[in-house]
C-alpha cells in the first residue's frame, strides 16, 4: 500500500493527485489542472543538488567569515559582518530579534546546505531510505525558513538611502552574499524535495 502511495503526487498548487510517471530527459510533468510544475526528470538530480549544495556551502562561509560592508560617516568607520551583527543585537537587549536572524541567516540556510549534502551521503548507502526520507522532509520545513535573499535585499535598501552621505567599501563577503543568492535561487527553482522522493524511491526499489 505504501510503495503505490509513492507513485502519487500531489500538486502544490491545486492539490490534484496524479500518478507519476518516468520522464524522458530534460523534461517536466505539470499538473493537468493549473500547469504548475511537479517534477522533472530525476536522473542527474541528486548529483546536482549535492554540486550546488556544496558551491552555495562555500560561499556562506565565505559571508559569515569576512566583512560584507564598511560604511564611513563623518570620518568613524563601521564593519558589517553577520557574527558582528547578531552579538551586537544580543548585547543590546534585542534577544527576540537576534534570535530571529540567527535563524533565518545562519541556522536555516546551513541547515538546508548540510541537508542536501548528507542526502548525498545516503545515496551511496545501502541502508538509507528510512532516513532519507526524513531529511527531505525535514529540508521542506527548514528551506521555508532561509532567507538569506531577503537580508542582501534589505542591505541593498539600506545603501540606497546611505550613497548620499556616506562612503561604502564593499567586502569580499558582499560578492559572496551575492553570489549566494544568485546560486540559492537557482538551486531553489532547479532541485525539487519531490524529485529527491522520487529519486531515493527508485533507486531503494532498483536495489531490492
Amino acid at each position: 500500500m505504501s510503495e503505490d502511495l509513492d507513485e502519487l503526487i500531489i500538486c502544490s498548487h491545486c492539490h490534484k493527485v496524479h500518478k507519476r510517471i518516468q520522464l524522458p530527459s530534460k523534461k517536466v510533468a505539470r499538473c493537468s489542472n493549473c500547469g504548475t510544475v511537479l517534477y522533472a526528470n530525476v536522473t542527474d538530480t541528486m548529483y546536482k543538488a549535492i554540486s550546488f549544495a556544496t558551491t552555495a556551502l562555500i560561499l556562506f562561509i565565505v559571508v559569515n567569515l569576512f566583512p560584507i560592508l564598511e560604511v564611513s560617516i563623518a570620518g568613524v568607520s563601521s564593519v558589517l559582518t553577520i557574527p558582528q551583527m547578531l552579538k551586537l543585537l544580543f548585547e543590546n537587549g534585542f534577544f527576540v530579534i537576534g534570535s530571529i536572524l540567527l535563524v533565518v541567516l545562519v541556522v536555516a540556510p546551513l541547515t538546508v546546505l548540510i541537508s542536501f549534502i548528507l542526502l548525498g551521503i545516503l545515496s551511496n548507502l545501502r541502508v538509507y531510505k528510512r532516513f532519507a526520507r526524513k531529511i527531505i522532509l525535514f529540508l521542506i520545513i527548514s528551506r521555508s525558513w532561509a532567507m538569506v535573499d531577503i537580508f542582501g535585499v534589505s542591505i541593498l535598501v539600506a545603501l540606497v538611502k546611505l550613497f548620499g552621505y556616506a562612503q561604502i567599501h564593499f567586502g569580499v563577503a558582499f560578492y559572496a552574499l551575492s553570489l549566494f543568492v544568485a546560486v540559492d535561487l537557482f538551486f531553489l527553482k532547479t532541485i525539487r524535495p519531490t524529485e529527491l522522493w522520487i529519486y531515493f524511491n527508485r533507486k531503494f526499489t532498483d536495489e531490492k
